[in-house]
């Protein structure tokens, strides 16, 4: 009886472990399928996540969640954050580790990663979501159960997401004695509320056209123009803070002034060139630099120094990301990034002599450079007619803009930067490289008759003309007090070609000036030296010679140091003192050439007498430039000076007049260069 017993429990030990083994496998195999659709579901919405597909991940919402938000809701909801905070390159990641464990409630939780970049840094995070097992639309799958903290960790229902730039200040340009070439102001947006400019009487708009200089049809036109109902501002100009008609439209039925911080150039058009102006960005500009942390609404430079330094004076954005509740009180910051202020620019340019100059020259088309002979800072890049750079930055007219493009003289041309026939201010260049190669010497003479010469019958038709017969032999020193052509076309030749540029390429012709503007080189030629009369118009600035006036003041700068030329500098900060060219002529040559050009100035028959200042000693050359495209014709003419003070050289100015036939040649010049010295060395 008892084996009867022991044979029995073993039998239902062992069925019962049967069964008990069939359900753990079908326990297993029904919870891995499980574990395993919710992995596939999950992976399929953070796919979907990462590709900011919202609408599809919507679908894969619990019912529950449905209940508490719209599909639109959800979509605006994403797209809304994600586009403030300039999210992109998003990744989610879900973080499957062991066993998918299925909870008591049968739901089942996973965690991921996300990260991505902003328009701050990049954010990361992780999180936990939880998935629900149900049916919807006949099909049963596991949904996610969502909530705010998918999109930033600790967001809750009802908070908000604010994201704000925060935009450095642009770094100043000053001079050299810190006034501000370029800084910020006030200004007062001028714009139109639609909905009560319509109420506003016909009266009332005819004085905003008349105070503004809009026409009303114009106005008519922007209002009439905007479709968008909830518009509640367009703007029509902008006024500087100062502005005295501001009050009166203060008062105005139907417009809202906005005041903002912009750019300003206090020198308006006497620095235009030089320092440049800033404007909107435009759509080729931003996709060149979207990757550098532009926005299509920053501003960029245009131009002049404010386009070269770009980098620098702007500086970088900073900004913050923060989570509100629904009463904007901050309870969270996710990411923060201080702005980085531009750097400010500080020039060697001497204001107050770059405005002196520019006023000698406000009705010409012309250019002038000045700079100190003796330390090689530069004082004063000019250039006429100009602009006022402030026009861009308020908003210029498409009349005003026509009008500019219109004006014959090209008042946006930037001529400092252009090289120009230097005319007679290249014989002393001529003179000083015939002294030290020993082809001429200070006492040689020329004897020739009348105004015109030609080497031989080879020359054809072509001829070297001078002013005046002077009616005896031609020294070195007539030959620059007088402006002699026949006496340095002669002097070339006698030099010979390749003396003749190989010492004359030791004064940095066809090299680039060691200043970061860019300006043009200066050319002896433009290929090459086709022929002999070519070399001979070479000799007295003709020919294919083009120098900027820069570059000519730095060469006269030899004159005055003993054969250096001194190194130039714009910025403060690249002051280095000492030459950039050094024994370019020998120290007695430079010596010989100074004194013929003080009598240049001094003697009465001197081409620069007029410019002469009382108590000044001087020493220049004048120079008259002829553009013609053929012999025969009647050219334009430019006017030069080039002329320093001798006495411890503190000034030393080039300047260029365009067309000053009929006017005096360069005698149009002498008021002005007298005028600008006597300013500067002596008021």
């Amino acid at each position: 009886m008892k084996k009867t017993w022991i044979v029995f429990w073993t039998v239902f030990v062992i069925v019962l472990s049967g069964f008990f083994y069939l359900f753990w496998d079908f326990w297993k195999d029904t919870t891995q399928s499980d574990g395993e659709r919710a992995k596939a579901a999950f992976t399929a919405y953070t796919t979907k996540w990462g590709e900011q597909k919202f609408s599809d991940m919507y679908e894969q919402l619990s019912l529950h969640t449905k209940k508490t938000i719209s599909k639109d809701e959800f979509v605006s909801r994403y797209q809304n954050i994600y586009g403030g905070i300039e999210a992109k390159a998003i990744a989610v990641e879900p973080m499957y580790n062991g066993d998918v464990i299925l909870g008591e409630d049968g739901q089942i939780n996973f965690h991921y990663r996300l990260t991505m970049e902003t328009f701050i840094e990049p954010i990361s995070f992780t999180g936990k979501a939880t998935l629900v097992k149900e049916t919807q639309n006949d099909l049963e799958d596991w949904y996610i159960h969502w909530n705010p903290s998918f999109i930033l960790p600790e967001m809750k229902e009802g908070d908000k997401v604010r994201a704000n730039t925060v935009y450095p200040k642009r770094g100043e340009i000053t001079d050299r004695a810190g006034r501000p070439l370029a800084t910020e102001r006030v200004v007062v947006d001028i714009g139109i509320n639609p909905g009560e400019w319509s109420q506003a009487s016909q009266t009332g708009k005819m004085e905003v056209s008349k105070l503004l200089h809009i026409p009303l049809d114009d106005l008519t036109s922007k209002v009439q123009a905007t479709t968008s109902k909830s518009t509640k501002f367009i703007r029509i100009t902008t006024l500087p803070q100062d502005d005295a008609r501001i009050k009166q439209l203060e008062k105005t039925e139907g417009l809202q002034l906005h005041k903002k911080k912009v750019r300003y150039y206090p020198y308006q058009d006497a620095t235009a060139h030089l320092v440049g102006y800033v404007g909107a960005i435009s759509q080729e500009e931003y996709e060149k630099r979207k990757d550098q942390g532009y926005k299509t609404s920053d501003v960029i430079g245009k131009s002049g120094l404010e386009q070269i330094f770009e980098e620098e004076l702007r500086g970088s954005a900073g900004g913050r990301i923060v989570i509100t509740d629904a009463d904007g009180t901050e309870k969270k910051t996710v990411a923060e990034r201080f702005a980085k202020q531009g750097q400010p620019l500080a020039l060697t340019i001497d204001a107050e002599v770059q405005k002196t100059i520019y006023q000698e020259l406000k009705n010409e088309a012309g250019t002038a450079a000045a700079i100190s002979p003796k330390t090689g800072e530069i004082l004063a890049l000019v250039n006429s007619p100009s602009f006022d750079p402030n026009a861009f930055v308020l908003g210029m007219s498409a009349t005003e803009w026509k009008q500019m493009n219109d004006n014959p003289q090209k008042p946006l041309l930037n001529r400092f930067a252009r090289g120009f026939a230097p005319g007679s201010t290249f014989k002393p260049i001529t003179a000083a490289i015939g002294l030290a190669s020993k082809a001429i010497t200070p006492t040689d003479s020329i004897h020739v008759r009348g105004l015109h010469w030609q080497k031989d019958a080879s020359w054809g038709g072509y001829e070297v003309t001078r002013v005046s017969d002077y009616g005896g032999p031609v020294n070195l020193e007539k030959a620059l007090v007088y402006s002699d052509n026949i006496y340095f076309a002669k002097a070339a030749l006698s030099m010979g070609e390749e003396p003749f540029v190989k010492k004359s390429e030791l004064f940095g012709f066809h090299e680039a000036l060691p200043i970061p503007y860019p300006l043009d080189k200066s050319k002896l030629y433009n290929d090459s030296f086709k022929n002999e009369i070519q070399l001979a118009d070479s000799g007295y600035g003709q020919g294919e010679v083009t120098m900027t006036p820069l570059h000519l003041a730095l060469v006269y700068s030899a004159f005055a140091n003993d054969g250096n030329i001194i190194y130039p500098s714009l910025l403060q900060e690249d002051k280095k003192g000492g030459y950039w060219k050094t024994n370019v002529i020998p120290s007695d040559v430079a010596s010989t050439v100074k004194q013929h050009l003080i009598q240049v100035m001094e003697d009465p028959r001197g081409t620069g007498r007029g410019a002469r200042v009382p108590g000044i000693r001087m020493a220049g050359k004048t120079g008259t430039a002829e553009l013609k495209q053929k012999k025969g014709e009647i050219g334009l003419e430019n006017g030069w000076y080039a002329v320093f003070n001798v006495d411890d050289p503190r000034l030393l100015v080039t300047m260029m007049i365009e067309d000053v036939r009929g006017r005096g040649g360069s005698h149009v010049l002498d008021a002005r260069i007298k005028r600008i010295f006597t300013k500067v060395l002596k008021e």
